[in-house]
């Protein structure tokens, strides 16, 4: 057998049999805005906004395209958005990183908000376009306490809090 393709069997990342993001929506009274933090699996994130056009970026290497954060900005734009008490968040992407297995990538989002959380509505429609079993997992906290938990899919793109 090739011995390439040995090597590359043997440390090619194993693929995943499923499509989750986890989100968690955080209001931070201290700071008077709202602190959004996102878990994807990498490679998911890379397959969808290549299909989507994008070249690939290598997020969290040492050979990450020099526009990512660009590419990354317009797509969670398209993909993420929080209606906070009546009024549409401009979210603004902090950075992310990624998970020392390789798979893993946490990505930062903050935006300003004076009220806490009572009528709050998410969208999340993160990778659903690309996999139809996607699904988005959003927690929204008040601080430390967790007022609800909402799951995005294909068919199900918001979810609620009021």
């Amino acid at each position: 057998m090739n011995l390439p393709l040995i090597l590359l069997l043997l440390f090619a990342p194993p693929a995943h049999d499923y499509h989750v993001s986890k989100t968690n929506v955080r209001y931070v009274s201290a700071k008077s805005e709202v602190q959004v933090e996102m878990h994807v699996f990498v490679d998911d994130l890379e397959e969808a906004m290549q299909d989507a056009g994008a070249p690939v970026l290598d997020l969290g290497t040492a050979d990450e395209h020099i526009d990512s954060e660009r590419y990354v900005t317009a797509y969670l734009e398209k993909h993420f958005k929080i209606e906070w008490n009546g009024e549409l968040l401009p979210v603004a992407l902090v950075g992310w990183e990624l998970e020392d297995d390789m798979h893993g990538l946490w990505i930062y989002l903050v935006a300003e908000a004076s009220d806490p959380p009572q009528n709050v509505t998410v969208q999340n429609s993160v990778l659903t376009e690309f996999y139809a079993d996607q699904k988005n997992i959003v927690k929204l906290f008040n601080g430390k306490d967790r007022l609800t938990t909402l799951l995005m899919d294909r068919d199900r793109l918001t979810g609620r809090l009021n």
